[in-house]
Formats: C-alpha cells, structure tokens, sequence
C-alpha cells in the first residue's frame, strides 16, 4: 500500500513547480520492489492490433513508454513510442546521468521520430550540486526554428529553497520567490517576470502537516486543486476553475491507482467518467490496466515489468 507520505511526495514532484517538476526515480512512478524495467503498450479495446494514445497513466503523451531503473532505484533511461503506419516507432530517447551521490547530473533527449527525420538532440539538462543542493540548471531546448539556452539558479535560506532566478541571454528573464511557515511548510510561490510583475502566484493549504489546498492565480485565470486523504493514502483529487466549475476529479484507491477519474468535456460540456481496472503482479504494481469511458471499455494499457 502507499502510505500518505508517499501519496504527497508523488504528488509534489507531479504537480508543484517549484522543485524539479519531474520524474526520475521508482517511487515517482508508483513502482514498488527492485524493478530494473517498464514496458507498457496502449492498444485499443477489443483491437490488439492498433495502439493508442489514451491520455492517461503511461499512455498520456504516448502509444508506448519503455522505462529503465539502476540499482538505487534512479530512472535511467526513458524511451517513447509513437504509432508509424500501423506499427510502433520510437519517438524520442532521453539517457540521464546519476552521480555518485545519488543526484541527476546530466539529461538528455535525442529526437528520432522512426528516423524520418534527421536525428537531433531536442533537450539537454546539466544539474550543479553545493553541499547536496541543487544551485543551478542549465537547459537547452532544440524547436522547429531556433534554440533556446536557459540558466536557473536557485537560491536558499535556512536549508530551504528561497528563490529560483531564470537566465536567458545573459539576463534575468524571470524569478520564483517561496515563502514557508514557522513549520517549514512552504506556502507561497510568486513568478515576477524581469519588470517585476507578477507572472503567477501560488498558495499552497496545509491540514495536519500536509498539502490540502493548491490555489493558482495567473491573470486573470484562477484554478483551485484540492487533495482529500483517507486514513494512510490520498483518496481524492479535485481541480476547479475560478467560475467553481469543477474541470477534473480523481479519486484512488488504497494501493494509490487511479480507480475513477471524471473530466469537464468543453465539446459536449458534460461530465465524462472514467474508470479504470487493474492487474497486479506479486509486487503489487499493476501490470494491465482496463480503461472505460460513461462505462464503454475503450483503452487497454499492458505492462512488462522486469525485476534484479
């Protein structure tokens, strides 16, 4: 089972900014025991034969994901799959380096697209650590017409990160400001763009020492998400636009796996519902997962998971 403990730090690296705002280890993942590798494929119901970007779990952006761990546990590898005429082509590759201490050191993301396309490197991340602190980041970022080079550095007070400041072109593009209670919670993050508007402001809620309440106002936008826990795990989450109009709600289950999920459709502006039924193997991470949609199945995602 996920204790709540877990169910938080999951849903920090997923869904607050402030930090990495990535996935890199097994625990990111939901991932239990000494798993070595993932191989998940998304097929459409009924339709072994065709694959699918479902747009939820390991089929969000992708028809297949292929995931590869070390021994500590570190995400290694990260292979994504997309569908060719009919047949799987891997998309892109991203290799990350993980230094003695335990710390992502370097990402990067080669662009290959079935080889219809001359091979590129799309990202690349370079991580500086000063006594087990991340001081700095740099980026490169490869688009259709022109590159980008950014620096971040990140800045702490008392052990705690007090700022993150964005470079681009030699000069400050950006900063993120974090603000904590006397019990070390943090409960604000503030984007000023380099003329000193704000760009977005975050409040975070806490009861009993964990995060409630995530409230997100950029402009004129404003969105409110609410983290709702039973006992040892999170039981429910719920994301609300500023009209009160609730846009998605996920509610999960002791083992912490998505059990069902409704989402706002601005086409029909109705409610669809999702559910979703899992395997599991002797590890208890979930190897095949049925996904329907107002009840019709419409997605199976089917995971290999190897274990040292």
């Amino acid at each position: 089972m996920f204790t709540k403990k877990c169910a938080i730090l999951s849903s920090f690296i997923l869904l607050l900014t402030g930090i990495l705002q990535a996935q890199f280890r097994t625990t990111d993942f939901r991932l239990l025991g000494k798993v070595e590798s993932v191989q998940s494929v998304t097929y459409a119901y009924g339709n072994p034969s065709k694959t699918e970007v479902s747009g939820f779990l390991d089929s969000e952006q992708f028809d297949s994901v292929y995931l590869k761990f070390d021994r500590r546990r570190n995400l290694i590898l990260r292979e994504n799959f997309l569908d060719y005429r009919g047949k799987l082509g891997l998309f892109d590759r991203t290799i990350l380096q993980i230094n003695p201490s335990n710390q992502l050191e370097k990402l990067e993301t080669t662009l290959i697209q079935n080889g219809e396309e001359p091979r590129k490197i799309s990202q690349r991340k370079r991580f500086y650590y000063l006594q087990n602190q991340l001081v700095r980041q740099d980026e490169f970022n490869s688009g259709r017409t022109s590159d980008q080079y950014w620096v971040t550095n990140y800045i702490y007070e008392k052990g705690e990160i007090a700022e993150k400041v964005f470079w681009m072109e030699d000069e400050i593009f950006s900063r993120d400001k974090f603000n904590y209670n006397f019990k070390g919670e943090l409960t604000e993050e503030k984007n000023f763009h380099n003329n000193g508007i704000v760009g977005k402001n975050i409040d975070y809620k806490y009861v009993d020492g964990f995060i409630s309440k995530k409230i997100t106002i950029s402009g004129n936008e404003k969105t409110t998400e609410t983290f709702i826990y039973d006992s040892e795990f999170l039981s429910k989450y719920e994301l609300m636009d500023n009209s009160g109009r609730v846009l998605r709600t996920e509610t999960y289950d002791k083992n912490g796996l998505l059990s069902e999920l409704q989402k706002f459709n601005h086409k029909t502006q109705l409610i669809d519902k999702y559910s979703f039924k899992f395997e599991l193997d002797r590890e208890n991470n979930w190897i095949k997962c049925e996904i329907s949609r107002n009840r019709t199945p419409i997605y199976v995602i089917k995971r290999t998971i190897k274990y040292f």
